[in-house]
């Protein structure tokens, strides 16, 4: 899961830069009067595009924070789920054990949902 959220900040990244750099090549041809395949509106007043850059940009930002809160909240949700299974574990464990019960060893996928909780 922290893959997926390294991989969309990733691509986040990229796209701002590149954002960056339309609103660089658009603030250069502005400058040099080159319109460029601009839509007529944005031919007319290319200040237009580069103030609709910002706002897209600003917006971006405001994705990119949201994404960072959500990450931190799905890390700290996913700590305290693993420490709430590990001690119904022990628990479970020592009912079974106060019961007299025999535990049997755990299964191959068993164990490997216990390490991946664990870490």
């Amino acid at each position: 899961m922290e893959a997926a959220v390294n991989s969309l900040e990733a691509m986040f990244q990229v796209a701002e830069s590149d954002l960056d750099n339309i609103q660089s090549v658009l603030e250069y041809e502005t400058m040099k009067g080159i319109p460029g395949e601009l839509s007529q509106e944005y031919q007319e007043n290319p200040l237009a595009l580069i103030q609709q850059l910002s706002v897209m940009k600003s917006r971006y930002r405001t994705l990119c924070e949201w994404l960072d809160r959500i990450s931190a909240e799905q890390q700290e949700s996913m700590r305290s789920i693993s420490a709430t299974l590990n001690k119904t574990l022990r628990l479970v464990q020592k009912i079974q054990q106060h019961a007299g019960i025999e535990t049997l060893p755990l299964s191959e996928e068993q164990q490997l949902a216990m390490q991946q909780l664990k870490c």
